[in-house]
């Protein structure tokens, strides 16, 4: 890890909230054990947007884009992470060439897009099955 000090470590229990969307970033976390749920609400409906396990990052997006958290992240039985604070990585990220942070920011930008879109899908899709659901069950 290219961080010079030892993370710092927090432990959560099942359905415990790491992330909340909407609320200002300032830290981005590594997973050292069990796995999370990344959900986004849509039309006031919560969509699981994926599932990350040990070693997998989250919260970088905010770091980066220094905006508000775009995802909520639920913890999935026991989990520990190491927690990424803002005043690292902005040491780190400042060594970087002018044009590599623009693109690294371009980049973050279609993620948060490209998120917005599929979470929209998603609910589309739900949509879809209820109503296909419920025409089956009458038929």
């Amino acid at each position: 890890m290219p961080f010079d000090k030892t993370p710092n470590i927090q432990r959560y229990s099942n359905g415990d909230s790491i992330v909340s969307e909407g609320i200002i970033s300032n830290n981005a976390y590594i997973i050292l054990e069990g796995k999370v749920n990344v959900t986004k609400k849509v039309d006031k409906k919560s969509i699981l947007i994926n599932t990350l396990n040990e070693g997998e990052v989250f919260g970088e997006m905010g770091l980066i884009s220094q905006s508000v958290r775009s995802a909520s992240v639920v913890a999935v039985g026991n989990v520990t992470i190491g927690v990424i604070e803002r005043e690292q990585f902005e040491k780190i990220v400042s060594k970087l060439p002018d044009d590599v942070r623009a693109i690294v920011n371009a980049l973050v930008d279609r993620l948060r897009y490209t998120s917005d879109q599929l979470s929209k899908i998603g609910l589309e899709l739900e949509k879809t099955r209820n109503v296909i659901s419920s025409f089956s069950s009458q038929h």
